[in-house]
Formats: C-alpha cells, sequence, structure tokens
C-alpha cells in the first residue's frame, strides 16, 4: 500500500516529523511556486525503453503554491492540456526502475523480508544508486506518521482510547509489528535506522512488495465519484507497472487511487482487484495515518459478550459505513449473516459510552501529554501534536461509526427498549 505526498488533509497523510535521512546530496525539483513537481522522476521513467508518463501527468499541490494545500498527482490545467481519457497509461513503470524482492517476486506474495532488506539498501547508497532519483524522494519523506512509529507516550493514549485491546486497530497489527515482523521475522536490526526507515516505507507505499514510483503519490478515495484508476502489477519478475485511467479525467482534476479497492464495502468487480487490498479503515489508519472518509469500512471482534449463548463463537461482525450526499447523515450497511444481535449492540453502546468519557478529559490531557512548540527538556516523555490530533480524530470516527451501527440495530432488529 502506499503513503501519500505530503498532505494536510483527513484523508491523506501529513509531515509531522523529520525526514528519514538528510544525505541526498540533489534537491527535489520544483516548480516555479516552489513545490515539488517530481520532474526528475519523470524523465527517468520515461528513459526506459519500457517506461511511460501520460503528457498530462502533473505533480505538485492541488492549489499551487499554497502551502496548506495538498500534494498527489493531478491533470495538468496548462492551456494545451489535454484530458487523461479512458484506457490511458497514466503511468508504466519498468521492472528496472521498481524496488522489489528481485527474482523472489510472486503476484500474490503480500509481505517480503527481502524487498524490505533491498529497500534499505537503496537507502543506504543514495545517490550512488541506479534509482537515484526514486531514493531522493523517499529520503525526504516524514517519519512518525503511523501509530507504530509514534512516541510512547502516543501509543500509550491510542492504547487507551481503545480500550486496551477492545476496538480496532487490535495492538497485535500495530504496537509490535516492527519487532514481530522484522526484527524476530526476518532477521532485522532494531538499532539500524535505514531499516527501521525501509520497514515503514514498505509498510506505507508498498504495493504487495513493490515500490513503485510515481503510483505511490496518488491520494486515496473510495468515493465512486472521484476514484478513477486501476493498476495492474507485473505478472512475473521482470514484467512491467501500469497504473491505468479507469474514466476520463478533466484537467486541473485529481488523480485518485483506492488504498484498500477490494474491502467488502467497495463493490468492485473482481476482475478489478489486482492489487489485493482488502483493508478495513482501522487498517488503513495503522499504514497511512489517517482516517479515510466516507465510504468507510468497520470490523469489531468483541469478546467479552454476556450472552445467553456460551456456545456462539461468531462474535465478529462487519458493517459498511456510508454518507448521504444530500442529507449528510451516515448509514451503516450489513450483510444478512452479520447483523448483530442484541448482545453486540450492548457491548456496542457500553463502547460509544467509554469513548464519549474518554473525550470529556480532552483539555487536560491536552496539557499534560502534548509537546511544546521546541525541542525543550519539558517535552520529554510526551508525544507530538500529529500524534495528538490524529488520536482525536480516529475516536470521533470510531464514534461515529459505533453510533450509526446502533441506530442501524435499533431500525433494523428493534432493540430500541434495550438500548
Amino acid at each position: 500500500m502506499r503513503l501519500p505526498l505530503i498532505l494536510l488533509l483527513q484523508f491523506c497523510a501529513i509531515l509531522c516529523h523529520s525526514a528519514i535521512h538528510a544525505s541526498a546530496s540533489t534537491p527535489l525539483p520544483t516548480d516555479e511556486h516552489g513545490d515539488y513537481n517530481g520532474s526528475d522522476l519523470i524523465e527517468w521513467i520515461k528513459s526506459h525503453p519500457e517506461g511511460d508518463i501520460h503528457p498530462s501527468l502533473r505533480i505538485g499541490r492541488e492549489r499551487p503554491g499554497d502551502p496548506t494545500s495538498m500534494n498527489g498527482l493531478f491533470v495538468s490545467s496548462a492551456p494545451d492540456a489535454k484530458p487523461i481519457e479512458k484506457g490511458d497509461v497514466i503511468a508504466q513503470v519498468a521492472w528496472d526502475h521498481l524496488i522489489t524482492p528481485d527474482g523472489k517476486y510472486h503476484k500474490f506474495k503480500f509481505f517480503s523480508c527481502r524487498a524490505i532488506h533491498n529497500i534499505a539498501k537503496e537507502l543506504k547508497l543514495g545517490e550512488k544508486s541506479t534509482r537515484a532519483p526514486y531514493v531522493r524522494y523517499l529520503l525526504t519523506q516524514p517519519r512518525g506518521t503511523m501509530p507504530g512509529e509514534w512516541t510512547e507516550a502516543g501509543q500509550e493514549l491510542l492504547a487507551k482510547l481503545l480500550g486496551n485491546g477492545d476496538l480496532p486497530p487490535y495492538e497485535d497489527s500495530w504496537r509490535t509489528d516492527f519487532h514481530d515482523k522484522w526484527v524476530e521475522g526476518c532477521s532485522g536490526h532494531d538499532d539500524d535506522d535505514m531499516e527501521r526507515a525501509a520497514y515503514w516505507l514498505s509498510a506505507s507505499r508498498d504495493e504487495d512488495t513493490l515500490m513503485v514510483p510515481i503510483y505511490d503519490m496518488a491520494n486515496h478515495s473510495n468515493d465512486p465519484e472521484k476514484l478513477n484508476t486501476l493498476s495492474y502489477k507485473p505478472d512475473k519478475a521482470g514484467d512491467t507497472f501500469r497504473f491505468i485511467a479507469s474514466k476520463k479525467i478533466m484537467p486541473g482534476e485529481q488523480i485518485f487511487n483506492s488504498y484498500n479497492r477490494c474491502a467488502s464495502c467497495s463493490d468492485v468487480p473482481e476482475k478489478d482487484c489486482e492489487t489485493f487490498s482488502h483493508y478495513h479503515t482501522p487498517d488503513l489508519f495503522v499504514h497511512f495515518g489517517f482516517v479515510e472518509d466516507y465510504p468507510q469500512s468497520w470490523q469489531f471482534e468483541p469478546d467479552n459478550l454476556n450472552s445467553e449463548d456460551s456456545s456462539d463463537d461468531e462474535t465478529e461482525f462487519e458493517f459498511c459505513l456510508h454518507r448521504d450526499n444530500e442529507t449528510d447523515e451516515l448509514d451503516a450497511h450489513w450483510d444478512e449473516d452479520e447483523m448483530p444481535d442484541g448482545a453486540d449492540a450492548q457491548w456496542l453502546k457500553a463502547q460509544l459510552k467509554r469513548l464519549q468519557e474518554f473525550h470529556s478529559d480532552h483539555e487536560q490531557l491536552e496539557k499534560e501529554m502534548v509537546q511544546d512548540d521546541g525541542d525543550g527538556e519539558g517535552n520529554s516523555g510526551k508525544m507530538t501534536r500529529w500524534e495528538w490530533d490524529n488520536i482525536w480524530k480516529y475516536n470521533q470516527a470510531l464514534s461515529h461509526a459505533i453510533n450509526a451501527a446502533i441506530q442501524s440495530v435499533v431500525t433494523e432488529i428493534g432493540y430500541g427498549d434495550e438500548l
């Protein structure tokens, strides 16, 4: 999956900490507004006989020169720019310009120790890498955007928000992920900063073991009005990666990708699930550090229900959360066999009450736990402002999702009196 370019909106990850490393000797290219424009990457990719970039592609800010505006991929709005037509290649990247697990690549493999080792190797080579234009960009990416990279204080507060394991994302998916998967699973080094950077770059930017330049700059949306691309992985080592327009994209419009295209709420044909991305909304928060816009996909695993039927082990339930564009109301949608029962609903109600009580301590916690501007001694043991803001964004998302689920249960199976 991909962490997008540095963003300042809810559905995008933003700059919060220092970059990975400052060793890149060649500065990133910028446009006339001072915004990164990826011109070195574009020329490098096109220099390969199998590489191609659509002439109307623009890398930059939505509002050029505005530092509060999101970065991403757009169709140029220059006077001579043409739309990107449905079926057009937005980017075709040759195998030699990807960072890959080498001959160990398999289209249906989704994690690779070799791939992460190779990312670390390229980062350490820096300007000496044969993929220097891409490595140069990767070396400027922010640290600390994902919960697994947060300060101890930030992780502790997030764990408390989640009821220490009651709500997703569950801790084994984020708090111990680096140690379990990389240090133990891949014989990695906990004290190697480039290996650590490579691991988190892979977690946030790769496409099933492949690091793909330019493609990994597209921002996320599952809104059918916005989503306008499809991607096709190489069938085998040596083949190209293709990023294709799924509809006509007009000059000035943004080019969106879906980071969980194949999730149960996406309603995407199986033939378009090339990247096998089945993440739920909490998974996106873990891997990218943002709460996605609607539609959202939620799955809960209550394991302490006071159910009279002690033989019932089917405690998981999943639902899709949609927002009505006209009324702005949220609606939870369930598969028939996923509808929660009364015990599930009572559990949801208890969790919502706990989240509301948690929020009541907001002001006092902020004074005690958030770093001040600068690097003073008073910041020791505190969390960053980025971590703090995103904990409360996620608290709001959880509360809205749970409340919508409760209302759906009341409507569908009539537990209003009990709730």
